[in-house]
């Protein structure tokens, strides 16, 4: 696995069988809108689901669904990072580290989460909406709305092409994380 926030690589073979593995997930739902990052991994990602959805929503691009930013690691394997930033590589693996060489704070990154997740969420009040993003993205916006503590984010860690369910009553509350399809 390569570390890619920021660089816009095209979604992979791989990929693409894992979205359409979710279809049969939410083909049946209604969603006011599809909202995608702008990267073309998740642009793609969103279009194969929006095929499948009838009546099609609208699918819009959002910029503050766009993933972190890796800086000196982008596109580099753990064992390159490793090797090529042994000091930082430490720190990440412990849980100490608050941003990428070169790259995003952790900080700003989870504000920038919040804060567009917030948008969404006043743009769209009523009715289901489809996000499709990527894993950091959704790690930091399911933190955002169940509340959770920066410090629990393994908690929300989610694989490559999975869909994770939340819903509001009185309070956002997780129902399901990680779902694969057949």
């Amino acid at each position: 696995m390569r570390f890619h926030g920021r660089n816009d690589v095209a979604l992979s073979d791989e990929g693409r069988a894992q979205i359409r593995r979710l279809v049969p997930l939410v083909e049946r739902e209604r969603f006011v809108a599809v909202v995608c990052s702008p990267l073309i991994r998740a642009r793609e990602s969103a279009a194969i689901l929006c095929l499948e959805l009838d009546p099609a929503p609208p699918l819009e691009v959002d910029e503050s669904l766009r993933e972190i930013w890796f800086g000196a690691i982008e596109g580099l394997s753990e064992p390159e990072i490793q090797e090529r930033h042994p000091h930082w590589h430490a720190e990440w693996k412990a849980g100490r580290h608050t941003g990428f060489p070169g790259g995003d704070a952790l900080a700003e990154f989870r504000e920038r989460v919040a804060r567009g997740i917030d948008a969404l969420l006043a743009r769209w009040p009523q009715g289901d909406l489809l996000v499709v993003a990527h894993r950091g993205i959704v790690r930091h916006a399911l933190l955002h709305l169940c509340g959770g503590d920066v410090h629990d984010r393994e908690r929300y860690a989610v694989d490559l092409g999975t869909l994770s369910i939340v819903e509001q009553a009185e309070a956002w509350k997780l129902v399901a994380l990680g779902l694969s399809g057949p």
